[in-house]
């Protein structure tokens, strides 16, 4: 069982006892790891214009990753760190490109190979990595189509096909093996909800069931699912936890637990684990709504609890810095025939 510091102490940004267990069963201590890479969007403000950055996962090395033009968010790495996809207006609409992403010697990134993935007139958005590298996820409302659905691309020939049929869905992310797509999904009463689309069946599964706003969900490496979840008063937004099943058909995911603890005011949003698990950076909001400036914050797992307190790695006042991402460090799975 995976539990908070904050069962023991109390602060300003506490924790509450998680059975998160599950994600990260038989954690054992180990000696500390060199700095991780994030990368995040940063504006100037809420309604800036956005552009790429890179950092350590300890706050410093802050510096912006040139990928060609402005406007640009939305930034993923591919499972072997090698490219990334983002979101740009740089061409008109909101499109999905990629780039191939170099370390240079002194530390720093750079961006090379920028290429436009998608060429619709409709506005492209989230993009997701598969595990083999091979194609993207995103959500696309194309000519015709009165909601926004998810699409897939095969990068071997920027080929899109659709995914879904449902209402605004949105945020798709790739599970570890391959096999399912997390989003969230418009429900018929207005509440954004979790679903997993299964690869194999085209089967699309409710996860979360209620009348608050669920989104923004990730996979934790041993394949449960982390988000946010908007407060029944509005007043916040925490980040939960649960299996990707529904093994009892209530339309929600079992073993729901609670990974952070916000105060009023204070809105958690889109969380990703880092690849062994021992980490979660997302951003957080701290005006009523959810829709003032954001920071990027972590939290760290050791021996199997959330370490308060947490911490907040960009540290801006009216800046606006949001979607972190790990950058990844594994390999592209070998592609199924």
């Amino acid at each position: 069982m995976l539990v908070t510091s904050a069962s023991m102490t109390r602060g300003r940004h506490y924790g509450i006892v998680l059975v998160l267990g599950m994600s990260l069963m038989g954690c054992i201590s180990t000696p500390a790891q060199p700095p991780q890479t994030i990368g995040f969007t940063r504006a100037a403000n809420v309604t800036g214009t956005d552009s790429l950055w890179v950092m350590k996962d300890d706050g410093s090395e802050q510096v912006p990753l040139n990928v060609g033009a402005d406007g640009n968010r939305s930034m993923t790495w591919s499972p072997d760190g090698n490219s990334i996809a983002f979101e740009s207006v740089r061409d008109g609409n909101l499109g999905i490109y990629t780039a191939r992403i170099l370390k240079n010697r002194d530390g720093t990134y750079s961006a090379q190979d920028v290429q436009r993935r998608t060429t619709a007139s409709a506005d492209d958005s989230f993009p997701a990595w598969s595990h083999d590298c091979s194609l993207l996820a995103f959500s696309s409302k194309r000519p015709n189509q009165p909601y926004s659905s998810l699409w897939q691309l095969d990068l071997s020939s920027n080929t899109a096909s659709p995914l879904t049929s449902g209402y605004e869905d949105s945020s798709p992310a790739w599970s570890p093996d391959g096999s399912k797509i997390a989003f969230t999904r418009s429900s018929e009463n207005g509440s954004r909800e979790i679903y997993v689309h299964v690869m194999s069946s085209a089967q699309d599964i409710r996860l979360t069931n209620n009348a608050v706003n669920d989104r923004d969900p990730s996979w934790s490496p041993s394949g449960r699912i982390i988000f946010a979840r908007h407060s029944e008063d509005g007043t916040r937004s925490a980040l939960f936890e649960m299996d990707a099943v529904d093994a009892n058909g209530d339309g929600n995911g079992d073993h729901l637990t609670a990974v952070s603890s916000p105060q009023a005011n204070e809105y958690d949003q889109k969380p990703e684990y880092s690849d062994n698990g021992k980490a979660v950076v997302f951003f957080r909001s701290q005006e009523t709504g959810g829709g003032g400036p954001g920071d990027v914050w972590k939290l760290v797992v050791q021996d199997g609890t959330v370490m308060e307190p947490i911490v907040n790695l960009t540290q801006t006042k009216g800046h606006h810095e949001h979607g972190a991402t790990w950058r990844r460090n594994g390999v592209c799975a070998r592609r199924a025939k």
